[in-house]
């Protein structure tokens, strides 16, 4: 006789709110919390490293050695949570481009820092010197913002901070 299935955190959370009268996003989030809590990932201003990033990198610099034999060394960066390789030549081969933007929607929708299917987020970098509002493209478990009243200077730097989260994050 097979096993029957445990029930799913949305079940548990759904049982949870009919008999405590809790609501159910609050309930769904405290049956789906890490078992240990995870640190916070420290997010670095254009940095592009991260085992997110790396296996897409690695891969268009291998597509690129087969289109651009002799190409020069990709200087891969972050920029408004984006992949990009400066100083790529404007008069490069068509495949040359195609094999950069390829790479470059693929880590839209991956977190830099972990695998995992992300979205551009804004992150708080920096906070050892002051730090300031970041977009980075992550995953809901390596997105950190620490409290607001960690972060120095945040009654000046809020309206930058709302800024960036109505313009790059998507909220769907």
């Amino acid at each position: 006789m097979p096993k029957k299935n445990p029930s799913t955190a949305a079940q548990r959370a759904r049982q949870r709110q009919a008999t405590t009268g809790e609501n159910y996003t609050t309930a769904l989030r405290a049956e789906t919390r890490p078992a240990v809590p995870r640190p916070a990932v420290a997010h670095a201003i254009f940095s592009a490293a991260g085992e997110g990033w790396a296996p897409i990198s690695r891969q268009a610099e291998r597509e690129l050695r087969e289109v651009w034999p002799g190409h020069p060394v990709p200087y891969w960066q972050e920029k408004f949570g984006d992949l990009c390789w400066k100083s790529v030549p404007y008069d490069a081969a068509p495949e040359v481009h195609a094999v950069i933007f390829r790479a470059i929607r693929q880590a839209s929708v991956t977190c830099q820092t972990c695998p995992s299917p992300g979205r551009k987020r804004v992150v708080w970098v920096g906070l050892d010197w002051g730090g300031m509002p970041w977009v980075k493209t992550c995953c809901d478990t390596c997105y950190y913002m620490p409290p607001a009243h960690e972060i120095p200077g945040w009654r000046i730097q809020r309206s930058e901070y709302q800024d960036l989260v109505d313009s790059y994050e998507d909220r769907g």
